[in-house]
């Protein structure tokens, strides 16, 4: 300290001196409800300020984002619901209450099978009109069982429409190949339903990377709808046929991918870790239960125990950790996940919240691999 009240690195005392925090006074309002307010604001700053600050352990996490489907404009939940599951509930009450759960979390996205007895579908139409959800919600059709030449895909989707209660699909979803159909009569055919306003945009599922370039050429010769989207199988245990086949294309004609049987059939929500849970689950869904068992090998235990031990270290289902993995994945826009109860809605929509690490999303790679 020197003599002219500096110190020895030339600031003066007060600049050298220890801050102190002094609150502005709180200031009264005569009022009596403005000036009780103020007095829990005093008594809270008071009890804050005897309080020692501790450093966040973990930073937070940013809330769940809306993810687009190309450039169609339409965006969905992290997570789209497969309603296949509603046709075998026991009742339209149960059914209703699995997609009210889904709304719930922030669900916003359902895909609608064209089944033979439509139960599912009318199960939709009714929610949708009882709750008032139909603006909200981005509404895909999937069709192509029955056939895929123009008379009966105007009719897929025309019973589709009826039995929701709508005017239009946002999206309709063209699944596997019809080998009595060209495919450029199936394209025209969706020009037509787009051009009539049954249908906003169309998407493609159950095709190899071949039959998606050839609709791209098809459609910039004919001037004929592009696919704004691929619905592949595609789950940790299920890469290759995606990954090395028409993830290219894909990338290529930039598409939102949206993966069915994300979870292998349920393999991956650790329904069946052990063999003695394996013949608890064949005694109640054996079809289930014979899905799931090509996926016990080796290599696809070895993937759902990484799954497991992330999942328990941050407390969340299996289910939410190996969907959270596919969102990490290059074009992949949402999962599409079939759920019949609120339990496994709840389980996949927690992957919404599950950001995965560079090394948690690494460790979950390599054991796929």
């Amino acid at each position: 300290m020197s003599d002219d009240g500096h110190g020895a690195d030339g600031r003066s005392d007060a600049e050298t001196r220890p801050l102190l925090f002094n609150p502005p006074p709180v200031l009264t309002d005569p009022e009596p409800a403005v000036a009780a307010a103020l007095a829990v604001i005093e008594r809270s700053l008071g009890a804050m300020a005897s309080q020692a600050t501790r450093p966040l352990l973990d930073p937070p996490t940013q809330p769940f984002r809306l993810r687009p489907i190309g450039a169609t404009g339409l965006a969905v939940f992290p997570v789209v619901l497969d309603t296949a599951p509603l046709a075998t509930t026991p009742d339209r009450t149960t059914a209703h209450r699995v997609l009210d759960a889904y709304a719930a979390i922030g669900g916003n996205a359902l895909v609608v099978d064209d089944e033979a007895d439509g139960l599912a579908a009318q199960t939709v139409g009714t929610w949708l009109l009882n709750r008032r959800r139909r603006e909200s919600t981005v509404l895909a059709g999937r069709v192509g069982g029955g056939g895929l030449s123009a008379p009966q895909l105007t009719a897929a989707v025309e019973r589709l429409l009826h039995r929701l209660g709508t005017e239009r699909l946002d999206l309709l979803i063209v699944d596997g190949e019809d080998r009595s159909t060209s495919f450029e009569e199936t394209l025209i055919s969706l020009a037509g339903l787009i051009d009539g306003e049954r249908v906003g945009h169309v998407a493609v599922g159950g095709v190899g990377p071949a039959q998606l370039i050839r609709s791209r050429v098809l459609a910039g010769q004919r001037d004929l709808p592009r696919f704004a989207a691929f619905a592949p199988v595609y789950s940790l245990v299920e890469r290759d046929g995606y990954e090395q086949g028409a993830a290219p294309v894909v990338h290529a004609q930039q598409l939102a991918c949206l993966p069915v049987s994300p979870l292998a059939d349920g393999f991956l929500s650790g329904a069946a870790p052990s063999r003695t849970a394996l013949r608890r689950l064949r005694e109640l869904h054996p079809q289930q239960a014979d899905r799931m068992l090509p996926h016990r090998t080796r290599r696809g235990l070895r993937v759902l125990e990484a799954v497991v031990r992330i999942a328990e270290e941050r407390e969340v289902p299996p289910a939410a950790v190996a969907l959270a993995w596919l969102l990490t994945r290059p074009h992949v826009a949402a999962p599409v996940v079939a759920a019949g109860s609120v339990e496994q809605v709840w389980a996949a929509g927690a992957a919404a919240s599950v950001h995965l690490s560079r090394a948690e999303a690494s460790v979950l790679s390599r054991a796929a691999d």
